[in-house]
């Protein structure tokens, strides 16, 4: 069963200012989470250690980072935050994806 993919508002409007190269980079990693069978199977995906269901994708300079809910009928992978990897590990942001992990 391939992952299902969902977007937060924020992720949106974080994307929606994207173009060029990074735009399409993302789309391509997008298209690969459709794809796979399980995270395991991602380019460049690591689990946030201290958090129990929060992954990041590196794209390019962006972070993307998603929450994976494990379902009966294939993953969900919703997509949380898209931020730029001078702030994606600040402990703001941190505690963001922190509420968000369930």
């Amino acid at each position: 069963p391939q992952m299902k993919v969902a977007f937060s508002k924020e992720f949106e409007k974080a994307v929606r200012k994207l173009s060029g190269k990074i735009l399409q980079s993302l789309i391509n990693v997008l298209d690969e989470v459709k794809a796979a069978n399980c995270v395991e199977e991602l380019t460049d995906c690591k689990k946030i250690e201290t958090l129990e269901n929060v992954y990041r994708l590196r794209i390019g300079d962006k972070r993307a980072f998603f929450v994976l809910h494990i379902e009966i009928e294939g993953d969900l992978v919703k997509f949380e935050y898209l931020f730029n990897r001078g702030e994606a590990y600040d402990k703001k942001n941190m505690e963001r994806l922190r509420r968000r992990d369930i």
